[in-house]
């Protein structure tokens, strides 16, 4: 496996390399999405979370998949997702 695979993905870092792919400055996608330069800023230094609404924004500016956005990791590696799992499997047991 290569480094990349080592390295965990953030919303923020998919928003800023996404950017600099498409070469755009970061006032050029505040102005697009809406927000502050600042704002942005927080985002791709993952020291905000990137919400849904946004999320949608930027999935369109970019043509990303917004679920790539929110869980760039995937849904397995979000918190609780084995335990999620499991209730899951009792719930359905039961029924």
């Amino acid at each position: 496996m290569g480094s990349i695979d080592k390295v965990k993905l953030t919303s923020g870092k998919i928003l800023k390399a996404m950017r600099l792919r498409f070469n755009y400055t970061q006032k050029d996608v505040s102005n697009a999405i809406g927000i502050s330069v600042s704002n942005l800023s927080a985002l791709e230094n993952d020291k905000r979370n990137l919400g849904v609404e946004l999320a949608a924004k930027f999935s369109v500016l970019y043509g990303a998949r917004i679920e790539g956005l929110l869980f760039p990791n995937g849904l397995k590696s979000m918190k609780g997702y084995s335990s999620l799992i499991k209730k899951i499997e009792k719930l359905k047991d039961a029924a």
